[in-house]
């Protein structure tokens, strides 16, 4: 999957969680309304997290990590559904303002946009490992999840007002406007973290031959593992020069290197084999059996 595809599908994926959750909150029935939207908006955060997760997941990799990534994500987006959902009611219970539901939605799109990367900041601090990594794509979530509840809820409001003026009467008893802004505020958050992501993306790896060849990976943790293995990071299977655990990339200080793990055949870039960790550098290429990778960072040049 390319950087495109990837917003293509954080977009997709956030408006079928936005349908979800509109789906979980229909029967969320109380009799107290600061409760009920507190419980609504918790079903679309916990829904869209999960989603959003998931899809961060299956773009840059699946492991086992990814039970208990889901779990965080889950809490950290229900809890920001919850707490979003609750302000709004009270703000706008006190005041009938109906721009308190945007502010509700905008703090419900800031904690979601944490749940993709809050497991993997967790962990590393746990560990005492480096964290820039983890805190950049927290970062850059928080930031993506706060404009996309923003124009999300801006949107959910248009689509109420909307029927109310094409209809005649008031739409907010309405399932169908309901359904069509919960959809429109799951895209918008979906689409703003991953577009986030790939703005203030610092490195990435592109797989220019081999397996699935044109896909794309940020590198977003201190650690990328190459090789033909199910839970390898980039995985060039079929091709039988790669070994199962063949190299890594890895962070030191700011940069980042290439190091072969003790393969059969050994790892080069631009040509030249790979001794210990070498430092790579904007536009190099990473040979691995008959597989090629290229190597790009903003800013940095050779």
């Amino acid at each position: 999957m390319n950087l495109r595809w990837f917003l293509y599908y954080c977009a997709a994926w956030g408006a079928f969680g936005g349908l979800v959750g509109w789906i979980v909150s229909l029967s969320v029935l109380m009799d107290k309304p600061v409760l009920q939207e507190a419980f609504k908006g918790m079903g679309l955060g916990l829904v869209l997290a999960i989603i959003l997760v998931l899809v961060d997941r299956a773009f840059n990799g699946f492991s086992w990590t990814v039970v208990p990534a889901v779990f965080v994500g889950a809490f950290v987006g229900g809890l920001g559904g919850f707490v979003g959902g609750m302000i709004a009611q009270i703000i706008y219970g006190s005041t009938q303002w109906n721009l308190s539901l945007v502010f509700g939605w905008t703090l419900t799109g800031l904690l979601i946009g944490a749940s993709p990367g809050m497991f993997e900041l967790l962990a590393r601090l746990a560990r005492n490992q480096d964290t820039t990594g983890a805190f950049k794509k927290v970062r850059n979530g928080l930031m993506g999840g706060t404009i996309g509840g923003m124009l999300g809820g801006g949107f959910f409001l248009a689509v109420g007002y909307g029927w109310k003026r094409w209809l005649g009467i008031d739409a907010t008893g309405l399932w169908s406007p309901t359904a069509i802004g919960f959809v429109i505020l799951g895209a918008c958050i979906g689409l703003l973290i991953g577009l986030v992501q790939v703005i203030f993306k610092d490195a990435w790896i592109k797989v220019e031959s081999g397996f699935r060849a044109g896909r794309e990976l940020i590198l977003s943790r201190p650690e990328i593992i190459i090789g033909r293995a199910e839970g390898c990071d980039i995985a060039l299977f079929g091709d039988q020069g790669v070994d199962k655990l063949h190299a890594r990339i890895v962070t030191r200080d700011g940069g980042y290197y290439v190091e072969d793990i003790g393969s059969g055949g050994g790892t080069s870039v631009n040509g030249y084999g790979v001794i210990g960790l070498t430092r790579l550098n904007d536009g190099d290429l990473i040979e691995i059996g008959r597989s090629s990778l290229r190597f790009s960072a903003q800013g940095r040049t050779k």
